[in-house]
């Protein structure tokens, strides 16, 4: 039996007598350092888990210090800031690269500076009570940086620029309390889920309402990542896997990223962490009926909506390879921290060999969005979650059943159920040539742009063929949801008509790189687009055009 596996199970069966989610903290009884690389890195170069044993986790100004002290270890490594959180913390990055950056801006990286190599951000922490990221990411940084000449370093830094957000969520991780994630095996204490403001940042990537979702998207906006890796740590099924995985899935996004994330990048990641590790991964997910009042026969093996205000489904919508990391909560803080090690290195690794063909992938999904003769074609507004051929088998434990919830025993089992992390669309509009959106809708407008979206101002009158929306129903939600109650529209679209517009439009073309993510926000039955986040209330009456009108052609 693993030793993971073995401690998480002494956790978890100190608590079988109790109703979940009771689960204590178990600790390392170990008071001294526990590094995970070289045993002779200097005290300055340590994480706090690392310097108390994994006890502990590190504050805002111990990461910033940490930061600090790598840059100046290595010319690799420049320090850089994303931006700032809503109380006005910095939220620090270190950017590692082999020769060196010259320069860091606020545009980001240069085509001549990239010399063929391609970016990869990685961040934690966007859940501040999850550490294992803000943890592990300066870990892996400082293993580069102390023998960047080691054929795997070597490997990474010849073909990777490496950005990298430890701790995102700068002020959730300051809200330290006992008791914060109290079923996760260790640290002893760690910060809240929300930011400043209350709200989950792992839901705010169409509204972008928290500074600190700005200071990201406009950071990935700019330097354009081919990979951005999410660090996390799972709240639910008991399972041996130490870290499960998922990637882009929503099928507004372009299908072949999602197609070559699917059967080729996360295979060659779990086999070079198991290779790497012997630990093995899977698909992120829970057993059906989970969250439900009574525990049920394990049947599937579920995952999240492929909605875009998760950020895993938000960067694949730019059709760029993400990537979600999720340890195993109860799993001991110091294994967890060295699984995030593992997997991060292992994503670095296979999307270093696989430099040549991710480039190109890219390449050739930005030249789709670009294409007039794509405008017409079908774009997924909806999507239902549907199950993968056959079953799989996922390895947990028996479990006994108490008042109607799981417990594990020490007893292995295996179950074979369905996948269901598959989506497909459940319904498509056809790509307009660009979307018409009238005064009076400026912050529209400005969510837009923070998109990275390109939102072109009109200044004279233009003659248009449109079609237009009527709102048919407009349903909110029973309670309000990250401070808003979202909306759920059914609309009516009417013939082709033509208009006349003049200054104070705003046109967005849809032949542009981020094409189908206009398609996504703009549309009024998106599944999760700007409709849903209230932004067009005023119009959400039966009877009421919708007021963004889609283009169906160049101007006549």
């Amino acid at each position: 039996m693993n030793a993971w596996i073995a401690s998480a199970l002494a956790a978890l069966l100190t608590v079988c007598a109790h109703a979940r989610p009771g689960l204590a903290a178990v600790q390392p009884a170990a008071d001294t350092p526990v590094i995970l690389g070289d045993a002779d890195t200097p005290p300055s170069l340590l994480t706090i888990g690392e310097r108390t044993g994994f006890k502990q986790t590190a504050r805002h100004a111990d990461v910033v210090t940490l930061l600090d002290n790598l840059a100046k270890l290595s010319p690799l490594a420049v320090r850089a800031e994303m931006g700032a959180s809503f109380e006005g913390r910095s939220i620090p990055m270190l950017i590692i690269a082999d020769p060196p950056l010259s320069a860091i801006t606020g545009e980001g990286i240069s085509e001549t500076e990239l010399n063929g190599r391609i970016v990869v951000l990685a961040f934690g922490n966007i859940h501040a009570g999850e550490v294992d990221g803000k943890e592990a990411l300066p870990i892996l940084a400082r293993q580069i940086l102390l023998n960047p000449s080691a054929p795997e370093n070597r490997e990474i830094l010849s073909r990777i620029v490496l950005v990298l957000a430890p701790i995102y969520n700068v002020d959730g991780n300051e809200k330290m309390a006992a008791g914060n994630r109290g079923t996760q095996n260790g640290p002893e204490i760690v910060g809240v889920r929300e930011n400043a403001q209350g709200f989950d940042l792992n839901r705010d990537f169409v509204k972008l309402e928290a500074p600190e979702t700005r200071a990201l998207v406009k950071t990935i906006t700019r330097w354009d990542p081919a990979v951005t890796i999410d660090c996390h740590i799972t709240n639910g099924s008991y399972h041996r896997y130490i870290v499960t995985y998922a990637g882009p899935k929503v099928p507004a996004g372009d299908p072949s990223i999602i197609e070559y994330s699917r059967s080729g990048f996360f295979p060659a990641i779990a086999s070079d962490f198991a290779a790497r590790t012997d630990f093995d991964s899977f698909w992120y997910g829970n057993f059906n009926g989970e969250w439900g009042p009574k525990a049920e026969p394990k049947q599937r093996w579920e995952t999240f909506p492929a909605e875009a205000r998760y950020g895993t489904n938000y960067f694949g919508l730019r059709n760029r390879l993400s990537v979600l990391v999720e340890t195993y909560t109860y799993a001991p803080f110091q294994e967890r921290v060295r699984a995030t090690v593992e997997f991060v290195r292992s994503t670095l690794s296979t999307t270093a060999r696989r430099a040549g063909e991710i480039r190109d992938l890219i390449a050739a999904s930005d030249r789709h969005a670009l294409a007039p003769e794509r405008v017409g074609e079908p774009i997924a507004i909806q999507s239902r979650e549907a199950p993968w051929p056959g079953k799989v088998t996922i390895q947990g434990f028996v479990e006994n059943q108490v008042d109607g919830r799981s417990h594990p025993t020490e007893q292995y089992a295996e179950y074979s159920v369905e996948l269901w992390d598959k989506f497909e669309p459940a319904k498509s509009v056809a790509r307009p040539y660009a979307y018409a959106i009238p005064p009076g809708h400026e912050k529209v407008i400005e969510t837009l742009r923070a998109h990275g979206l390109v939102v072109e101002p009109v200044d004279r009158e233009m003659k248009l063929k449109v079609e237009r929306y009527r709102i048919e129903s407009a349903s909110p939600a029973s309670r309000a949801f990250q401070g808003h109650v979202v909306v759920k529209a059914q609309a009516s679209l009417g013939g082709v008509e033509e208009i006349r517009i003049n200054a104070g439009w705003h046109l967005v073309k849809t032949t542009q790189t981020l094409g189908h993510l206009a398609v996504y926000l703009l549309e009024p039955e998106s599944e999760d687009g700007l409709t849903t986040w209230n932004f067009f209330d005023d119009a959400m009456k039966p009877g009421v055009d919708f007021p963004v009108a889609r283009v169906v052609a160049p101007e006549l």
